[in-house]
């Protein structure tokens, strides 16, 4: 029982003596001592300052310590100091946050945050101005300072001695009376994305015992942006590597070099690839270091480079009326000239144009894009052939009404096409020169007779409707006679004794010799055929003369 109350008793102790360490929160009121709080302080405690002014010099001496204002705003929660002859504040611990706080007052080569030999601090979001020095590192390493506002010190914004792999980004040090930011005998240390414009000396300077330090991504506009006095492994650039950098640009590089005149290097490099990195190195003055990839403001209009003609149609071949779209893919162009024609003459200076090629040809279309650094072209293609035929036959197209003005040609043969006259005639034109073939048939309709004109002599009254003018066969010949006049004609100018050897085929059978279809049709059209019984009778008379006189027996 002994053991277990000592037990007990030691448990209890231990459990009360780590409470009496605890950290805590620390508020401070205007008008109270912020030293008070630090001196009362445990490592771990947030010591939060109330806004308003506290006129004071603190010094820090304790790790793992915050100070901070409540709200954040460095404009409502100052320090100023009490005595100008000492830091503002005093830092000599590790692990110590400084943030949002006002700092001012102190003059001559005191600061407002000194730190020395502290390591791992973090001094972000105050603004320090109208010291000596605005912070001051001696002897510190791996500290980060960020997003501090520090101007109008009497000597330098920010100043490295003998300190190293520090962290110096997204501060602004500007209108101090010396120089933005200064290295001395300080290695390793990496500036970055700093606003370092408008000292009154430099805007950066390193000295020559200064190795090994990166600073790239920083704003320079000072009357003398940098004096750099050497050493080694120094480097002014980092990488190209995407991402967005102090003036709006896509890439990160090197540093902006402005001038307050407008006319610093980054003010007038030329960037023609407009990736927002100059085309050139910037050299530093006086030293061995040159920035690889300084930057361009992203603002800046960019000049161009040189153009690059391209363009797409949506049809290169075709039959007239051929129209194309053009659709133009050109680099770098500030104007475009389109010869459609193959002449060497500007047809359209549209971007994007149609045109119609009603012609048929090949043409090399030409596209010229243009702007101030020059111009280049590109040439296409486009074949115009024959329009497409409506129907499979060669005849033109005719009016309907025409149409019906002529009666017994045949339209339906490939190679007869017919041209309409006054009056509603039509002459039929056989396109090939085939031998024997007969190539113009006139139809005259004011005679009535629907006579054929042959080899230019007047046939009056021949109806050449479905007429075999060779005494060869009729097929592919209309045969639609209806209104034959019966008289036969001789078209050879041959006497054939009675015997028409041209007749119209009414029956598609064969012509030769004989016209097979002459007495049927006088018989069933012998009404209209005046002394029909006349003739008829006399040639029975003579038939029975003739058959009695050669009669056997006779």
């Amino acid at each position: 029982m002994n053991r277990l109350a000592i037990l007990l008793v030691v448990f209890l102790l231990i459990t009360l003596g780590s409470g009496i360490g605890a950290a805590a929160e620390v508020y401070v009121q205007p008008g109270e001592s912020i030293q008070t709080a630090l001196d009362n302080a445990v490592s771990g405690d947030v010591i939060i300052l109330k806004p308003g002014i506290y006129t004071e010099n603190i010094k820090i001496d304790k790790n793992n310590l915050v100070i901070s204002s409540e709200s954040g705003n460095p404009d409502d929660t100052i320090i100023t100091a009490k005595s100008s002859d000492n830091h503002v504040i005093s830092l000599q611990a590790n692990n110590v946050k400084i943030s949002g706080l006002g700092i001012t007052g102190t003059k001559n080569s005191y600061a407002g945050i000194y730190l020395s030999e502290c390591n791992n601090c973090i001094i972000e979001n105050n603004k320090i101005l109208n010291n000596g020095y605005g912070i001051y590192l001696l002897n510190s390493k791996g500290n980060k300072l960020s997003n501090n506002v520090i101007v109008n010190n009497e000597e330098n914004g920010i100043l490295l001695s003998a300190s190293a792999n520090n962290t110096i980004f997204g501060n602004t040090a500007s209108d101090n009376k010396d120089t933005g930011i200064h290295i001395s005998t300080s290695d390793g240390n990496t500036l970055t994305g700093n606003n370092i414009s408008s000292n009154d000396v430099y805007g950066l300077f390193v000295c020559p015992e200064s190795d090994d330090n990166l600073i790239y991504n920083n704003y320079f506009n000072n009357t003398v942006n940098a004096e750099i006095q050497n050493g080694v492994g120094n480097a002014y650039n980092t990488a190209k590597t995407e991402g967005e950098n102090i003036v709006g640009g896509s890439y990160l590089g090197g540093n902006f070099w402005a001038e307050p005149e407008g006319i610093g290097f980054s003010d007038t490099a030329v960037d023609a690839d407009g990736d927002g990195i100059a085309d050139s190195e910037y050299r530093i003055s006086q030293s061995i270091y040159s920035d690889q990839l300084p930057l361009i403001s992203s603002s800046k209009p960019q000049q161009p480079g040189p153009p690059v003609a391209n363009f797409k149609m949506n049809n290169s071949d075709g039959s007239a009326p051929l129209p194309v779209q053009f659709t133009d893919l050109s680099e770098n162009t500030d104007s475009w000239g389109w010869d459609f024609e193959s002449d060497g003459k500007i047809d359209s200076t549209e971007e994007n144009p149609v045109h119609v090629f009603t012609t048929i040809g090949t043409y090399t279309v030409t596209l010229s894009a243009t702007n101030k650094n020059g111009t280049d072209s590109k040439t296409a293609a486009v074949i115009v052939t024959h329009p497409v035929e409506n129907s499979s036959v060669n005849n033109t197209s005719e009016d309907p009404e025409t149409i019906e003005n002529s009666t017994g040609a045949n339209e339906s043969s490939d190679n007869i096409t017919s041209t309409v006259e006054a009056g509603g005639n039509r002459t039929y034109y056989n396109q090939t020169e085939d031998s024997g073939i007969i190539t113009n048939a006139g139809l005259d309709s004011q005679s009535g007779s629907g006579a054929v004109n042959l080899n230019g002599e007047n046939n009056a009254g021949i109806n050449t409707s479905g007429a075999n003018f060779n005494g060869e066969d009729n097929s592919g010949t209309n045969t639609s006679s209806s209104n034959l006049n019966t008289s036969n004609s001789n078209l050879n100018g041959e006497n054939n004794a009675g015997i028409n050897t041209s007749s119209v085929n009414l029956n598609g059978e064969d012509n030769t010799g004989i016209n097979t279809s002459s007495v049927e049709y006088a018989l069933e059209n012998k009404t209209d055929a005046p002394g029909f019984e006349i003739v008829y009778g006399a040639v029975s008379l003579l038939a029975v003369f003739l058959y009695r006189k050669v009669k056997p027996g006779n």
